[in-house]
C-alpha cells in the first residue's frame, strides 16, 4: 500500500472512530430515499460503514446499495452532529468496497475507457469552439506557469469553452497576474478513483495536485465542482498544500467591490439561478455576485438544490429525477415571470442550454452575466446552439474555422459519438437531428 493510500485509510478510520452511529447522515440522504432504502435502518447502515472502514472486506448488501446510490450531495456531512465529513468517508469507503468486490484490473479497464472517451469528446468539442492559440495556452503544463494565480479549468468545461473565456475576461478586468490551465492532461482523476484504480489515480489526480505546487501560483482557482470536491477532500485533507485552493466564484465574491467599481449599466432582466448545494459557498457567492449587477433582479424559486452537487456525473444515475428537476425549474421560472435561467456549473449549463427550444427563457452561465456587466465577454455559446436544435449555420461555420485552425478533422463516426454525448445527457434540448445532420455534412466536406 502506498503512503497516499495509507493517508486515505487514516482519514476514513478517524471518521469511524468519531462516529457515534446516530444514523442522521443516512436519514437525510436523498439518494437513499430515491432507491427506497428504509430510513429506519439508519443505525444499521452506519454500523456497516464503520465495519467496512475498519475491517475491509466486501460491503454488506444494504451498505453496498447506499454506497452505489451516493451522488455526493453532502447532505450527510451537513447533518452530522460530530462534524464528520461523511461525504469524504463514504467516497473512500465506496472505493474500498469496489476494490474488495472485483479484480483491480477490471476497474482499471473501466476507468481507462471512461477517461479515453471523455478526453476524445472534450478535445474535439474544444477544437470546434476555440482558436488554436487559446487551446494551446490552456493545455500547457501547470509546472511551467509563473503567475501568482492559476485558474484551473478541469477537463469537461472545455465542452463549453465560452465559460473559460468569460472567466479569463473577468480576471483580466481585475488586472490580476493569472494563468489558465486544464484539459485531460491535468485531470483530477475522478474516473480512476470511482473505479477503485488507486495506483492510476495517484499518477493522475494526485500528480495534478502536486503539479499545482510546482507552478509559481500561491492561489489556485478551481472551476469544476467535481475537481473542487476531489481536491478538497482527497488531496487537501490528505496533505495541506502550500498554495491556497478555492472555487473561482468564492474568489470573485471576495473581490466584489473591485468588480462593482467596473460594472457598466445593464439591460433589465429577471433571473433564476439553477442552484446546487454541496460545494463550499458557491451558491451564496453567485447570489452575492449577481445581486450586485445593475438592473438584475433575482427571482426566488423553490428548488431541489440538495439532491446532488451538480447536474450529471454521479447524479446521472437518476435520470428521471434530474429531468423532473430541470423541467420544474424551467416551468417555475416562466410562471414566476423570469426571463433568464442562470447556471452555476458547466454540466448544468449543458443540461439546461436547450431549454430555449421549449420555453421563453434565455439560458446563460453566471460568468456570462459578470463578463457582460464588465463590458467584456460576448463570446458565442456554440454548445447552446447545438442543444437548442435550430439552425446550425453559425455553429457549423465556427467549427469549420476552428477545426482548420487546430489542424483537426471531424469524421462521421465522431459526429455520431458527439451527438450521443450531447443529446443523451439528462436535460432539456431541441432536435438532435439538426446537430447530427449539419455536422455530418461538415464531416463529409473532408
Amino acid at each position: 500500500m502506498s503512503a497516499y493510500a495509507d493517508r486515505l485509510e487514516a482519514l476514513a478510520a478517524d471518521a469511524a472512530d468519531r462516529c457515534t452511529g446516530c444514523g442522521k447522515c443516512f436519514e437525510v440522504c436523498p439518494t437513499a430515499r430515491e432507491i427506497g432504502l428504509d430510513a429506519g435502518e439508519a443505525r444499521a447502515r452506519v454500523g456497516e460503514l464503520s465495519a467496512l472502514t475498519l475491517n475491509c472486506g466486501p460491503a454488506a448488501d444494504g451498505l453496498r446499495k447506499w454506497l452505489d446510490a451516493c451522488d455526493g450531495s453532502a447532505r450527510c456531512t451537513d447533518a452530522c452532529p460530530e462534524g464528520i465529513n461523511v461525504r469524504q468517508w463514504v467516497t473512500i469507503a465506496k472505493m474500498k468496497a469496489i476494490d474488495a468486490a472485483r479484480p483491480r484490473e477490471v476497474g482499471a479497464a473501466n476507468a481507462a475507457g471512461r477517461f479515453r472517451h471523455m478526453a476524445q469528446a472534450v478535445r474535439l468539442l474544444a477544437s470546434m469552439q476555440l482558436p488554436s492559440e487559446t487551446l494551446k495556452k490552456i493545455l500547457q503544463p501547470a509546472e511551467r506557469r509563473t503567475a501568482e494565480i492559476l485558474f484551473y479549468t478541469g477537463c469537461n468545461v472545455l465542452r463549453t469553452p465560452h465559460i473559460v473565456l468569460n472567466v479569463m475576461d473577468i480576471l483580466d478586468a481585475l488586472q490580476l497576474d493569472f494563468d489558465v490551465v486544464g484539459g485531460a492532461s491535468h485531470c483530477c482523476g475522478v474516473y480512476q478513483f470511482q473505479e477503485a484504480d488507486l495506483p492510476t489515480y495517484e499518477r493522475m489526480g494526485h500528480r495534478t495536485f502536486q503539479r499545482f505546487g510546482r507552478s509559481g501560483a500561491s492561489k489556485v482557482l478551481t472551476w469544476c465542482p467535481t475537481c473542487t470536491k476531489n481536491f478538497d477532500e482527497l488531496e487537501k485533507d490528505v496533505e495541506e498544500p502550500f498554495f491556497d485552493l478555492g472555487h473561482v466564484s468564492e474568489f470573485l465574491a471576495a473581490n466584489l467591490e473591485a468588480l462593482k467599481a467596473r460594472f457598466v449599466d445593464q439591460p433589465r432582466r429577471r433571473v433564476v439561478i439553477h442552484e446546487h448545494l454541496g460545494i463550499g459557498a458557491t451558491v451564496d457567492s453567485i447570489r452575492k455576485l449577481l445581486g450586485a449587477v445593475p438592473n438584475l433582479e433575482l427571482v426566488e424559486l423553490v428548488q431541489d438544490s440538495g439532491f446532488s452537487y451538480a447536474c450529471g456525473g454521479q447524479a446521472a444515475k437518476f435520470k428521471d429525477r434530474e429531468q423532473a428537476i430541470h423541467r420544474g425549474l424551467a416551468e417555475g421560472a416562466v410562471a414566476a415571470g423570469a426571463d433568464t435561467i442562470v447556471t452555476m456549473y458547466h454540466s448544468c449549463h449543458r443540461a439546461l442550454a436547450g431549454a430555449e427550444a421549449a420555453y421563453p427563457l434565455r439560458v446563460v452561465n453566471f460568468t456570462d452575466i459578470l463578463a457582460e456587466a464588465l463590458g467584456r465577454g460576448g463570446h458565442p455559446d456554440y454548445y447552446r446552439l447545438y442543444k437548442a436544435g435550430g439552425a446550425m449555420d453559425e455553429a457549423v461555420a465556427a467549427a469549420r474555422r476552428f477545426l482548420a485552425d487546430n489542424g483537426v478533422r471531424v469524421d462521421e463516426a465522431s459526429v455520431q459519438s458527439l451527438t450521443a454525448d450531447i443529446f443523451n445527457e439528462t436535460g432539456l434540448a431541441g432536435s438532435r437531428d439538426a446537430f447530427a445532420q449539419a455536422f455530418t455534412a461538415l464531416a463529409k466536406e473532408g
